[in-house]
């Protein structure tokens, strides 16, 4: 099983930014249950986004198609 974010560096350089944004999402949510739940809406976005890099590592990170 080959995993293209171990393979490939630009593959590598862009689930490393997504994974970031997806950080941020939280570090900058609001305190409120609907902030919550829009940040962990476009999680899911950014998932799908790693999921066409490297279907592996989306499944890893909790992705689930």
């Amino acid at each position: 099983m080959e995993w293209p974010y171990y393979t490939d560096p630009s593959k590598h350089q862009q689930i490393d930014n997504l994974l970031r944004d997806a950080a941020l999402l939280f570090a900058n949510c609001g305190p409120n249950e609907s902030d919550r739940k829009e940040a962990q809406r476009k999680e899911r976005v950014i998932l799908s986004e790693i999921y066409k890099i490297d279907k592996n590592f989306a499944e890893v990170c909790g992705y689930l198609p």
